[in-house]
């Protein structure tokens, strides 16, 4: 991936790729997308950025994407998942001032809007492939 390219776009087109191909993006990947003196504070903001690019994060969060070892999203995507759509938070993991969230509660919000950003993605997909034919 050409690293002179703005780092927003380059982590757009990854998730555009990513979901396009029904898959995760590990966070290691997706660290190895920025040169080792970027602070991570600063690749969270681009991450934030591209999530923003591919649609309204109170609707949908291609963050969702990126995955740990255990192949759940990193408590950045929780996060903001509670920040942006605290009802449907709510209706999975229970009140979080009352209630610890379990892994198993974490991965079905996961799985749930992964389904949902695959979904979303496939317009793009098809507007690649339409691109390449013309």
């Amino acid at each position: 991936m050409d690293m002179n390219m703005d780092p927003t776009l380059r982590v757009v087109r990854a998730l555009q790729r990513t979901a396009a191909n029904r898959r995760v993006l590990p966070y290691g990947k997706f660290h190895a997308m920025f040169d080792s003196t970027v602070p991570l504070i600063k690749r969270y903001q681009v991450l934030e950025s591209a999530i923003n690019v591919l649609g309204d994060v109170s609707s949908i969060d291609y963050g969702v994407l990126l995955a740990c070892d255990n192949g759940l999203p990193g408590a950045d995507f929780f996060q903001r998942y509670r920040r942006h759509r605290l009802d449907d938070f709510v209706a999975v993991m229970g009140d979080p001032r009352f209630c610890r969230q379990s892994r198993k509660q974490q991965r079905v919000l996961a799985d749930r809007e992964r389904e949902r950003v695959y979904a979303h993605a496939l317009p793009i997909s098809e507007l690649e492939d339409q691109r390449e034919c013309a």
